[in-house]
């Protein structure tokens, strides 16, 4: 991120689908506003600058990158065991 803008991407992993694919994208005020509607509705938010990056990159509906597999299933299986902590 050379500009230091703000980078939000949401993912989506529905049961029956074979890998998570990005639901929304944006950066500035739209990732603004993605983190606000993130936070009004308990929606658990990840900061990972490379990630985003690299995410932000793809064409929203589409499966995250294979190169993103391993840390994306880190990110959720912390987010679940979180979940089943509270």
């Amino acid at each position: 991120m050379t500009e230091n803008r703000k980078i939000a991407v949401a993912l989506r992993y529905p049961a029956d689908a074979d890998a998570p694919f990005i639901s929304a994208s944006g950066r500035g005020e739209l990732a603004e506003k993605l983190l606000e509607i993130a936070a009004e509705n308990d929606i658990p938010v990840v900061k990972n600058d490379e990630v985003a990056s690299i995410l932000s990159m793809q064409e929203i509906g589409t499966g995250i990158p294979a190169e993103t597999w391993q840390i994306i299933a880190e990110i959720f299986a912390f987010i679940i065991k979180q979940e089943t902590v509270t």
